[in-house]
């Protein structure tokens, strides 16, 4: 845990929120790191298989850059940011309803939705593992999940080596290129995400019904399903 936390979560994460944007990845001035996130979200959402008479739960919401491409017949966010709950109310307007909350202890009933969207969001909080039970426990009986994390390891080999190889600040940006220990994450990652890693968080779970690796190419982002049972 950071020694900089204060004795609050909530309020780190706010801190957290205000130093790195976590809107970035969604416009960021780099058409490559755009594509990549945009293949991240196409990928959940596929899996996701949400429609018209599905009810939809956004868990980590953010600002709900994710939240508004999918299709529900009613759509909840829920994050612990104010900040970002704010700015999702403002871009989504009436066509959601967005609750400021702990993922770790979501204020829903169990099995009260058909979809479940984690997106992006178990390297920033304490307990991925608790995250995933609530996401798990609202659930419906058939019901989807689905839970995206990056693939830190990769994304640091990647771009060491278009650094190594001169392309970094071509495809970046120089200042998305430090020169420290890990060249993509930050203070704001508090867990480093692999396969291993991901399936040890979600054990609790049934095993993954589909698991996409994004881009084919050179994946970066692990995207799964979990149905419930």
């Amino acid at each position: 845990m950071p020694q900089s936390m204060p004795e609050h979560f909530s309020d780190w994460n706010e801190q957290m929120v205000a130093r790195h944007d976590p809107e970035a990845f969604h416009h960021h001035p780099r058409a490559i790191v755009r594509w990549v996130e945009n293949a991240r979200v196409e990928a959940a959402l596929r899996l996701l298989e949400s429609g018209p008479s599905h009810r939809v739960l956004d868990t980590g919401c953010g600002a709900g850059n994710v939240l508004e491409r999918v299709t529900a017949g009613e759509r909840l966010g829920i994050d612990l940011s104010g900040v970002m709950a704010e700015r999702a109310r403002k871009r989504l307007g009436n066509t959601a309803s967005i609750v400021q909350g702990d993922a770790e202890e979501l204020p829903f009933a169990t099995a009260s939705f058909d979809r479940v969207l984690c997106s992006s969001v178990l390297s920033h909080v304490l307990h991925p593992e608790r995250v995933l039970a609530e996401a798990y426990r609202v659930l419906k009986p058939g019901g989807r999940l689905v839970v995206s994390v990056s693939y830190e390891a990769a994304i640091e080999r990647g771009i060491r080596l278009a650094r190594a190889l001169l392309f970094g600040p071509l495809l970046l940006g120089r200042s998305s290129l430090p020169v420290s220990e890990h060249v993509y994450s930050s203070e704001y990652h508090l867990h480093h995400f692999d396969l291993n890693y991901m399936r040890e968080a979600a054990a609790q779970l049934p095993r993954e019904r589909k698991l996409r690796k994004v881009p084919w190419i050179y994946p970066v982002h692990l995207v799964a399903l979990y149905v419930k049972e």
